[in-house]
């Protein structure tokens, strides 16, 4: 990984930030589990992303490594992504919303 990859420095970023909060008793293992099952896609929102993350890399809005990571994550079956664990599905839940204002034209990315 080169120290560019914004996704896989948020996925990092995201896995401490939720295990220090377990840590200080400020959530439950049991609550980021449902945390967890709430960010789970439907099939539209899943080819809708895959979608997005490929016209972003190609026009260099994600950086080809950053594409890869998502698209390792997204899985080849939307199960795949939802059960992926909570650090890196928040993080992409984020990442799609930030490219779904984008396509609409509400903000950049």
């Amino acid at each position: 990984m080169s120290a560019l990859n914004r996704v896989q420095l948020a996925y990092d970023r995201m896995e401490k930030q939720i295990a220090k909060r377990i840590e200080n008793g400020l959530t439950t293992p049991e609550r980021v589990e449902e945390a967890r099952k709430a960010l789970d896609m439907n099939y539209e929102e899943y080819i809708r992303f895959q979608e997005l993350k490929s016209i972003a890399t190609m026009s260099g809005k994600l950086t080809t490594e950053e594409g890869m990571t998502v698209y390792k994550a997204l899985g080849e079956s939307l199960s795949a992504f939802n059960n992926q664990p909570v650090h890196i599905k928040s993080v992409l839940m984020g990442l799609f919303e930030k490219l779904l204002k984008t396509a609409m034209g509400l903000s950049p990315v």
